[in-house]
């Protein structure tokens, strides 16, 4: 059955706060990966499992990352975690993308190497 009865406590969407078409981040503005119901994420090296940092939001993870690739750290053995209160964990992201994540959750974009066509 359709009505179109509405209801009085209904609460309706205020679309002035909204911008239209933003489907990308601005420049110099950073990536803020968020899982829901985590309450920490860490930082760790595989297979050691060697935990680097725990951080509240993955936005304050993203230079401890970059700080490990700096520091001669292959990007194939960090591992950034999700960690929910009762203990659960999970993975956000690892390897290379882990590495792209943090450069451009700072707002630094990669270098891109040039392209090399095969002869």
């Amino acid at each position: 059955m359709h009505t179109n009865d509405a209801d009085p406590d209904e609460v309706e969407y205020d679309w002035s706060t909204g911008e239209l078409g933003r489907y990308a981040l601005k420049p110099g503005e950073g990536l803020d990966i968020r899982v829901i119901g985590a309450v920490q994420y860490s930082l760790r090296l595989i297979p050691s499992n060697k935990v680097v940092g725990r951080f509240a939001t993955t936005h304050e993870a993203w230079p401890a990352v970059l700080a490990e690739l700096d520091r001669g750290i292959p990007a194939r053995l960090l591992m950034l975690d999700w960690h929910w209160a009762d203990g659960t964990r999970g993975r956000v992201s690892s390897g290379r993308l882990l590495a792209f994540l943090a450069r451009s959750g700072i707002g630094e974009l990669p270098v891109e190497e040039p392209v090399r066509a095969a002869i």
